[in-house]
């Protein structure tokens, strides 16, 4: 099987206010094998439990939202990982304080299953 260097990068995020749960805009750079791409409108949405960076999507003549781009999970879990990162280093996101409760149902859990 023959592989294929990937580099992902931020190049842009843009802090949303008074938009729900969109908090930001990003635009990635990612470049296969030395050929740029540029995707942009990668969306990040979080709300107080979680966070969740979806590439941008279109609207369908059947009034559906499709993915605008379709990657392997491989690259999506990278893209996501570094505009994650570049929320967190612009301010947009931040790590969200674990409470003691949050620990003692951690820690008293048989099995990771209940943290799906």
């Amino acid at each position: 099987m023959d592989t294929a260097s990937v580099t992902i990068s931020t190049i842009h995020i843009t802090h949303l206010r008074n938009a729900g749960k969109l908090r930001a805009l990003a635009d990635v750079e990612v470049v296969f094998d030395g050929i740029e791409m540029t995707i942009q409108g990668v969306q990040v949405r979080a709300d107080g439990k979680s966070t969740e960076v979806s590439l941008p999507k279109y609207r369908a003549p059947d009034g559906s939202w499709r993915a605008a781009i379709i990657l392997p999970e491989e690259i999506k879990g990278a893209i996501s990982d570094t505009v994650i990162a570049a929320g967190l280093e612009a301010g947009i996101l931040r790590v969200k304080e674990e409470s003691v409760g949050d620990r003692c149902t951690m820690e008293g859990a048989k099995s990771p299953d209940h943290f799906a």
